[in-house]
């Protein structure tokens, strides 16, 4: 049986992994920031950037509590600043809802996406075959398999890091093996 709103924390070292390899800056956006898994973490390594969050459901800390797969939500959404824009947008989303998500974060975005998804998330689905051909992803570091549930008990398919950038998009085009 899946959780609530398909709610799986992600462990520090994925977001500690993350910074180490990709040059994040500016104005940051959780968009399905859960209890602060990624939030907190990235506000250790970035002090002295803003970082706003947002999660669906309205029982936990977030800045907003939008519907991140709906395109007005992110059209009518305004960071607390007038002159500041989303940078980036770091977020592990639900599986099920990724592709929609994505969409979102990747039009709102100014420099780019990095999501926490599964690799099977490659696959050309119906839904998402179109819009991965025009923008695949720029970089994946792939990390080893861990537990979203604290049980020890891990998932079928390992998760990476999929970085969309937005800037000098030929700088990217790498993937990175993460070892335990």
């Amino acid at each position: 049986m899946r959780r609530k709103n398909d709610f799986y924390e992600t462990s520090a070292f994925a977001v500690i992994e993350l910074v180490k390899h990709i040059n994040i800056k500016g104005v940051l956006f959780e968009c399905c920031a859960g209890k602060g898994a990624i939030s907190i973490p990235l506000r250790m390594h970035y002090p002295t950037s803003p970082i706003y969050t947002n999660d669906i459901d309205q029982s936990l800390p977030a800045d907003q509590h939008f519907d991140a797969t709906k395109k007005e939500n992110w059209m009518h959404y305004t960071l607390p600043t007038d002159n500041e824009t989303i940078d980036w947008t770091i977020t592990n989303p639900p599986f099920n809802k990724a592709y929609k998500i994505l969409v979102n974060a990747y039009e709102h975005s100014r420099l780019g996406v990095a999501m926490l998804l599964r690799l099977s998330f490659l696959e050309p689905t119906y839904e998402r075959q179109d819009w991965l051909a025009e923008y695949p992803p720029d970089e994946l570091i792939v990390l080893p398999r861990f537990s979203f549930t604290g049980d020890g008990k891990t998932d079928s398919v390992t998760c990476a890091w999929f970085i969309w950038g937005k800037v000098r998009r030929w700088e990217y085009n790498q993937i990175k093996i993460v070892k335990k």
